[in-house]
């Protein structure tokens, strides 16, 4: 339990140095447009339910694909393709922006250890 707790903590610091960003915080309205404009679409083209399309927009953009739903039309096929070349961009965004986040709090921690 402590382990988790002390794990938890460091990732609010992380999550804190990350946010201070304005990068971040563009990347991050970019995730959600994203995942809006892909659950909007597979909800009114493919006739997912909105938590269904939701999922389905996660999951390909982490490009999972479990193979449990896949657009049926011939549109809802072309959208993913160009859904997918755009977001997984993003997401690697994302991931690039949390390890640089990651390493300075890492370089601050050590600093902060090394004064004491």
């Amino acid at each position: 339990m402590v382990a988790f707790a002390l794990l938890f903590r460091s990732l609010w610091h992380i999550l804190k140095i990350l946010f201070r960003q304005e990068e971040q915080k563009a990347i991050m309205l970019a995730v959600l447009f994203i995942l809006t404009i892909g659950t909007i679409f597979y909800h009114n083209v493919e006739g997912m339910t909105y938590l269904d399309a939701l999922y389905f927009s996660v999951m390909t953009l982490a490009t999972v694909g479990y193979g449990d739903l896949s657009p049926q039309t011939a549109l809802g096929k072309v959208f993913t393709i160009i859904y997918v070349l755009i977001g997984v961009g993003i997401i690697t965004a994302v991931i690039a922006n949390f390890n640089r986040a990651l390493a300075e709090y890492h370089k601050r921690k050590k600093h902060k250890e090394a004064k004491e």
